[in-house]
């Protein structure tokens, strides 16, 4: 009996080692297993295809407000949060992207806009996260059909909901990609309008935003208006190859080009500056988590990170924490993290922005907003 039990001992113990090395594997394999897991395993084009979406019907749009009652508009294209590779663009109707907006983007990387602006904010048929992990004709394919999506519902803000109210372009991760190309298209009386661009969590060429968008420039100052923000976060431990060198950018004329030896822009989220020195912990005014029950509100905790532009990137403290558990070491910058490192940050530069635009007598001072709705959004369930 005693020697039977101690096989069985040993068997578990064995079984159990199995089990380990094998959990230890698939967490080490994991970018692997994400590649196959998202891989729509089908040309672009080929079986059911995502319906188009109609932006003249209010349901299409995640967020659009009852009565616009601030005097600027945001115009916010959201990030990568359709996690499947059933299709190369995200159906709009998705139960699972509906609920992540709800829950997650909304509260952590929305309303630092929202707060000083009427908020418009399209659902569209985002590439699926397997377009950005190559640089194949499909992949490229998906993010032409999701920018052309984007192209649509910001022209109909533009013509019938903006109402000659300037504007800010938002966007993170895709969605900056796409915001790019939006301001490069602009038309002047447009532009004009064009109160500021925070492309966030992208790469993006410094030759391309003086070929692209050479009349909109890199932001240099906190107070500065129809500039561009953008900047691609990393740490020191974070692998850098995918925003350096196999990130894909829009080319001048059509098309598509890497990143690959290319100088990338980076504005400094504390100092609000292309270039110069880093900011400290200090000047972080509060990076924002998500509780992990009860209300969609955020926990801001202060001097936080540091934020260094080096190398074309955005040296923070703060360690990535994508929403999509599975990421690995080299994908986990395709998705959105559970952390904003500069929620406040960028709260409190929106709103000086908007100041600064006061007072240079292009926009009106806006009557008290007594008995209005408060914040006056929809938001599609």
């Amino acid at each position: 009996m005693a020697a039977r039990g101690r096989i069985l001992q040993f068997g578990l113990l064995g079984l159990l080692a199995i089990v380990i090395l094998g959990g230890l594997s698939a967490y080490a394999a994991r970018d692997n297993i994400i590649r196959f897991t998202l891989n729509p395993n089908r040309n672009f084009g080929e079986g059911a295809q995502a319906t188009a979406p109609n932006y003249a019907v209010r349901s299409v749009w995640a967020a659009q407000p009852n009565v616009a009652t601030k005097p600027v508009d945001v115009f916010f294209i959201y990030p990568t949060v359709y996690f499947s590779g059933e299709y190369w663009n995200a159906p709009i109707k998705n139960a699972s992207v509906r609920e992540r907006l709800t829950r997650i983007i909304r509260p952590l990387y929305v309303a630092p806009f929202s707060a000083a602006a009427n908020l418009y904010m399209p659902l569209y048929r985002q590439a699926a996260p397997y377009s950005f992990m190559g640089s194949s004709e499909d992949g490229r394919s998906a993010r032409e059909l999701a920018f052309d999506d984007v192209s649509k519902a910001f022209r109909l803000f533009l013509d019938q909901l903006n109402d000659g109210r300037p504007f800010i372009v938002a966007g993170y991760g895709q969605g900056a990609l796409y915001g790019f190309r939006l301001i490069s298209e602009l038309d002047p009386s447009e532009r004009n309008r064009l109160l500021a661009a925070y492309l966030l969590e992208i790469a993006i060429p410094v030759e391309l935003t003086r070929t692209m968008a050479k009349s909109t420039p890199l932001c240099d100052s906190p107070d500065q208006i129809g500039c561009i923000v953008v900047w691609h976060s990393t740490t020191q431990h974070t692998r850098g190859d995918l925003p350096r060198q196999n990130a894909l950018v829009w080319r001048p004329g059509g098309g598509w080009d890497a990143t690959r030896g290319r100088e990338l822009a980076c504005v400094n989220p504390l100092t609000w500056t292309v270039s110069g020195r880093a900011g400290t912990p200090d000047m972080n005014l509060g990076a924002a988590t998500l509780p992990d029950f009860g209300t969609r509100s955020t926990n801001i905790t202060r001097a936080l990170t540091s934020a260094d532009c080096w190398n074309g990137l955005l040296f923070t403290d703060i360690p990535p924490d994508p929403i999509f558990l599975w990421a690995g070491p080299r994908y986990q910058e395709l998705f959105p993290s559970n952390v904003n490192p500069f929620y406040a940050d960028i709260s409190d530069n929106v709103e000086r922005r908007i100041k600064s635009f006061l007072a240079q007598g292009s926009l009106s001072e806006p009557p008290p907003d007594e008995g209005s709705i408060p914040n006056g959004e929809l938001t599609v369930p």
